[in-house]
């Protein structure tokens, strides 16, 4: 473990240019951290060679108002502390055309906007954990999720997060596929959401079920209509009697 602290220490200077805040911590850099910066390694480097933001195929925001507020979200994760890693290459994106690049906020923390909105848009907050178990218990914490998303191959690894973890649907090795799945119900859990569409569930969330009641030639409830001496207090004394 210190091996590969020392490397992603070595690697965030380079990215950076700052060290002495990320050596402090170095010894606390939870494991998620060391797969985390590798993948953006790669990702870095596979966009630098192959993908131009500007072509006219990279999504950009619909309109100015969605651009700005996205760039309010980057700027608070900056002021609170969040470091900002461009994943397109170091391209800047065009503010003209609404467009930003892929970046992954590392650091961030619950009191960013960014952490408590939904982002929709190409920020990329990135939690550390130390175990599973600690994930669990944050995502247990919070309101929710719409869709957990989980990158294991582990089938034990995918069944612990599955019975331990709840959300209107998951998506392991994917994302977002899930919610074009015709078969299979979308929705959310409590605040993510109620209902489902698609299939089955679909029809019935946007049926209206009509309950009848039809009342038969003789009333029951005719015997426990007051005046309740009599009858309806023996009926109900036999009642108790077979309860206990």
């Amino acid at each position: 473990m210190a091996e590969n602290q020392d490397a992603f220490v070595a690697a965030v200077n380079a990215d950076f240019g700052c060290r002495s805040a990320f050596e402090t911590r170095a010894t606390e850099l939870l494991q998620v951290m060391d797969a985390c910066l590798h993948a953006i390694r790669h990702l870095r480097r596979w966009m630098r060679r192959h993908l131009d933001i500007t072509n006219g195929d990279y999504t950009a925001s619909i309109d100015a108002r969605q651009y700005e507020r996205l760039q309010q979200l980057r700027q608070d994760a900056l002021e609170r502390g969040a470091r900002l890693v461009n994943l397109c290459g170091g391209q800047p994106g065009d503010a003209s055309r609404h467009l930003m690049p892929l970046e992954a906020v590392v650091g961030a923390t619950d009191d960013m906007q960014l952490m408590q909105r939904e982002i929709f848009g190409p920020l990329l907050p990135i939690l550390t954990y130390r175990d599973r178990q600690q994930v669990v218990d944050y995502i247990a914490s919070r309101p929710h999720p719409l869709a957990l998303y989980l990158y294991s191959d582990d089938r034990r690894e995918q069944d612990f997060y599955l019975d331990q973890t709840l959300s209107g649907g998951v998506g392991l090795n994917e994302s977002l596929v899930q919610a074009n799945m015709h078969d299979l119900p979308f929705g959310g859990a409590g605040m993510s959401g109620m209902g489902h569409y698609h299939g089955y569930e679909g029809f019935l969330t946007f049926s209206k079920l009509r309950p009848v009641f039809r009342q038969g030639p003789w009333r029951a409830l005719d015997l426990f209509m007051p005046p309740y001496r009599g009858m309806p207090q023996r009926i109900l004394e036999v009642m108790t009697r077979m309860k206990s």
